[in-house]
């Protein structure tokens, strides 16, 4: 396999992304970022994409432990491609700076837009919105694929980009996921499905007299919740009446970590 895209997806936004680049790529094999892959992987491909989404203006969590525990070859030609709803933010430059540690390079870094999908805090996008993104990505994918073909080094700079990184990692100062699931509950429409358990891609819930149970740690992809058939998962009371939202192009089964 002479290329490797390593993806973090919890509502199939990045592995969409992914996905995507793969097909116009063609020999490249997509390992999903998940717990049960953190500690046995060692990349061989000399051509090598990671692709995740955007958690409070910064790199998941899961993705920065995967990333000081994989094994990637120097001379790989490496790439990165984030996925948000609003912005970039540190992300890229905390993906930077942990591969520089492993003596790896980034040369390249790509942003795309898609489907906001913390519902936590806002309501999904519109229909209308959605469908702007799902074409906007298409387009992206034929230049960002033609510059991994060509191994092309493209990077961002400038004082805003300085700014927004510089912002990002203000706000990501104080993320803290792990214990935030507390606030998870399930209304009387659980059945008991463990959708929500094969979606995880921490590996933190489990089945307890039949309803999940969340383990403390948390990444806040929200998988459990926007996957689940009977829209049975709550946080709080902020998403009673928000409705959700998965890639339409995603099956469910696609995001399991068995």
């Amino acid at each position: 396999m002479k290329s490797t895209i390593y993806c973090f997806s919890g509502t199939g936004n990045s592995l969409k992304v992914a996905k995507d680049i793969a097909s116009g790529l063609k020999d490249t094999e997509i390992i999903q970022i998940c717990k049960k892959n953190i500690e046995f992987n060692k990349a061989t491909s000399n051509k090598i994409g990671i692709v995740f989404p955007v958690y409070a203006s910064g790199i998941p969590l899961l993705v920065k432990e995967f990333i000081e525990t994989v094994e990637i070859p120097i001379d790989a030609y490496v790439y990165t491609v984030v996925t948000f709803g609003a912005a970039a933010g540190a992300s890229i430059i905390q993906l930077e700076k942990l591969l520089t540690n492993k003596g790896v390079k980034l040369s390249a870094e790509f942003k795309m837009k898609m489907p906001g999908n913390y519902q936590v805090i806002y309501a999904p996008f519109s229909d209308e919105k959605q469908k702007k993104c799902f074409e906007d990505e298409k387009e992206k994918i034929t230049k960002i694929v033609k510059s991994i073909e060509n191994n092309e080094i493209v990077k961002f700079s400038g004082l805003g980009e300085n700014l927004r990184r510089t912002i990002g990692g203000m706000i990501y100062s104080s993320f803290e996921p792990y214990k935030k699931d507390e606030k998870f509950w399930t209304n009387k429409n659980c059945n008991g499905c463990g959708t929500c358990v094969k979606v995880c891609p921490a590996n933190n819930i489990i089945m307890n007299k039949g309803k999940p149970q969340w383990q403390h740690k948390c990444e806040q992809c929200l998988a459990c919740m926007q996957w689940c058939p009977q829209k049975s998962i709550q946080y709080k009371k902020v998403t009673v009446k928000r409705g959700r939202y998965h890639h339409p192009d995603i099956s469910v089964e696609e995001l399991f970590h068995l």
